[in-house]
């Protein structure tokens, strides 16, 4: 089977992202990181995707990891950017695009150990694909105000003079958004 940088590009890019860097750089610095520890950590990545918001339980477990396993905080988060990272950019293209073969190998060029990526693959292409997929273009959609309220009046003005008889219309529109913004128009 011919390799498949030959004909599609990683899913990172060309250049390999920072935060996904320093995260193997760190993974190595503590290889003695027991796996259910990542484990814990790719799975809050994923919640992390899910939710879009770090939640005070996430901040708790990485404290508890750090006095655990005798690793700082700032390493600890600069791991778990690095997962969140991969994820982000592994759902970027449409889920057709992405295989898991093709995946697999782009995790190994960036030197990620074989569970890690077992893992990652685990939660790319399991049960909860397709969730993962609408929360990330959910987030990466265009967020515009709604209209709340339309409010029109129509005002006739008559008017009769010497010579003819004028009927002057005047067209009043109020727009209100969810944005609390108020619009007229007339």
């Amino acid at each position: 089977m011919p390799d498949h940088h030959s004909y599609q590009d990683p899913f990172y890019g060309w250049t390999t992202p920072k935060a996904i860097s320093l995260c193997v750089q760190k993974l190595k610095e503590y290889s003695s990181l027991p796996f259910e520890a990542i484990r814990k950590l790719i799975s809050m990545s994923e919640a992390q995707i899910l939710k879009e918001q770090t939640s005070s339980s996430s901040l708790e477990v990485l404290m508890k990891f750090s006095k655990n396993y005798s690793i700082s905080i700032e390493h600890l988060l600069v791991i778990f950017n690095g997962f969140v990272h991969v994820l982000r950019l592994a759902l970027k293209p449409p889920a057709a695009f992405l295989k898991s073969d093709i995946f697999k190998d782009d995790l190994r060029d960036l030197k990620f150990s074989e569970p890690i990526i077992a893992e990652f693959n685990n939660i790319l292409f399991g049960s909860k694909r397709d969730q993962l997929y609408n929360a990330i273009q959910e987030r990466d959609r265009p967020h515009l105000p709604l209209l709340q309220s339309f409010d029109w009046n129509l005002d006739v003005t008559l008017t009769t003079a010497s010579l003819s008889r004028c009927i002057e219309p005047l067209l009043f529109f109020q727009f209100r958004t969810t944005d609390n913004r108020c619009l007229t128009f007339e």
